[in-house]
């Protein structure tokens, strides 16, 4: 009984990482509709994961072998490219398309685990990969409002993040049992933060260009926590347990969670997307529980 609860600790992870991400999303939405810069948004996420890897620093120091931080520093730039990548993709459409679509991950860890020596993902991995596929084509399917006025952009922004966060999944699971998980995490978010200073603090709007609706930082301060917050359960998955391919597989959950928040909550919070058609909602519902099965595949 023990011994099978062990074996679900490294997927229950990324799964309670899912839920927490899909409100951060929604808040940081909700802040963005409300006049909140998604280059502040980027840039104060970016120093809020860094400031929670840090204290990592103080603890099991005997394990480190800084010689192999090479792939820390690979992963930090990798996952800086993917931040950027979906807060552009949150800012130019729907919480419950883009996060959906960041689901597409789990196909490039996939594909790209299989260069990781050893490395032979299960047959059942396969299939929740094929599940997880047909579910984005439901999610992104469905009649297009005036609010939702780009979707290949934000699609486009939503895949070239996937693809980013899923080559610095594969160099976290190489790399943090090399160097250290201890050592390896801060090093890596302590590139996000750095690389933020001198790219994205130019871009932050002064004056009353920085002016947004009253409540905008507030539920924008909420979603920065959340998601740095959710970032330590899952990459702790990765680094500790090494099966970066079943964590995302898990963790494309999260569009199951932001259509059934979007379709629950979002009306009353005022995002736009909540008076989204009942049609479209069914078709990212159904999309989303494709998803769900390609998660139990992994787990049971």
């Amino acid at each position: 009984m023990n011994n099978s609860l062990s074996l679900r600790l490294p997927l229950l992870l990324p799964l309670f990482s899912a839920v927490v991400y899909s409100v951060a999303a929604l808040f940081i939405k909700l802040a963005m509709s409300r006049g909140a810069n998604s280059w502040s948004i980027t840039f104060f996420s970016n120093l809020a994961m860094g400031a929670v890897f840090l204290p990592m620093l103080f603890f099991a120091r005997d394990s480190w072998a800084p010689e192999h931080l090479g792939w820390a520093l690979g992963a930090g730039a990798l996952f800086f490219a993917g931040q950027i990548a979906t807060f552009r993709a949150l800012a130019g459409g729907d919480v419950s398309m883009a996060t959906p679509a960041l689901a597409s991950k789990v196909v490039f860890v996939a594909l790209l685990s299989l260069t990781v020596p050893g490395s032979r993902p299960d047959p059942d991995l396969w299939l929740a990969v094929g599940l997880t596929m047909a579910g984005m084509v439901l999610l992104n399917s469905g009649p297009r409002t005036q609010h939702a006025s780009r979707p290949l952009i934000t699609l486009g922004w939503a895949l070239l993040a996937a693809t980013a966060f899923a080559a610095a999944d594969i160099l976290v699971q190489v790399g943090a049992p090399r160097a250290g998980f201890t050592l390896f995490m801060p090093v890596m978010f302590g590139v996000v933060a750095l690389i933020s200073v001198p790219t994205l603090l130019p871009h932050l709007p002064r004056g009353e260009a920085a002016q947004a609706k009253p409540g905008a930082w507030r539920w924008g301060a909420a979603g920065i926590a959340l998601l740095a917050f959710q970032a330590t359960g899952f990459a702790s998955s990765i680094g500790v347990y090494g099966d970066a391919a079943g964590a995302n597989v898990v963790y494309g959950s999260r569009g199951l969670w932001s259509v059934l928040l979007v379709a629950i909550v979002a009306r009353h919070l005022g995002v736009a997307e909540g008076t989204r058609d009942v049609r479209t909602l069914f078709l990212r519902l159904a999309g989303s529980i494709l998803i769900l099965a390609a998660v139990i595949a992994v787990v049971v």
